[in-house]
């Protein structure tokens, strides 16, 4: 008798264990899941788009560097992806700064809404200076491409016009990584 009630209580939880299974949700592929989460937040700047931001002091004194965009890149330095910074014998210098904290003239990374890109300016002595966009390569006519100084507590949409600011060589704050970012939104 004890027999019989064990395998009937057995049954009975392999029943409900069964009925639980039928209705408890069956969870999503790791893949699924992924691709769906990538087409809520897709990167709404095509491939190979970018921009040119130009640091100069007068016709004759400045330096650019490059930003692309592509949705398969690192954010961070790679190698044979982007063009680390090398500093010349020239009068201004800009860079791009990677996510690892690399200069870079040209460098290739993923758009994501609102996303900021470090810049780093140096000049050989004080003066006035100004940013600009010097080129937009398919980039979205909906996309601000926004200039935060953080010394002067000042942000402009580049698109609209160029931004004007000195560098005093004496107060480090004036120039360098800390000063500007670019973000895009």
């Amino acid at each position: 008798m004890k027999a019989l009630n064990l395998v009937l209580i057995a049954a009975i939880l392999l029943a409900a264990c069964k009925k639980e299974a039928r209705v408890a949700p069956e969870p999503k592929p790791l893949a699924t899941a992924t691709a769906a989460v990538a087409a809520m937040d897709k990167d709404t700047i095509p491939d190979k788009s970018g921009l040119k931001l130009r640091l100069y002091q007068d016709s004759t004194i400045s330096d650019e560097t490059f930003i692309i965009f592509n949705h398969v890149s690192s954010p961070d330095y790679v190698f044979n992806e982007d063009a680390p910074y090398l500093n010349g014998f020239g009068h201004v210098n800009i860079a791009n700064i990677s996510r690892d904290g690399t200069d870079l003239a040209i460098s290739s990374l993923p758009y994501s809404t609102g996303m900021s890109i470090g810049l780093d300016i140096h000049t050989k002595s004080s003066g006035s200076f100004f940013l600009r966009i010097s080129g937009l390569y398919k980039m979205p006519a909906d996309k601000q491409i926004w200039l935060k100084d953080n010394l002067q507590k000042d942000s402009i949409d580049l698109r609209l016009g160029n931004y004007g600011f000195k560098v005093d060589e004496a107060d480090i704050n004036s120039f360098g990584k800390k000063r500007f970012v670019l973000i895009i939104k």
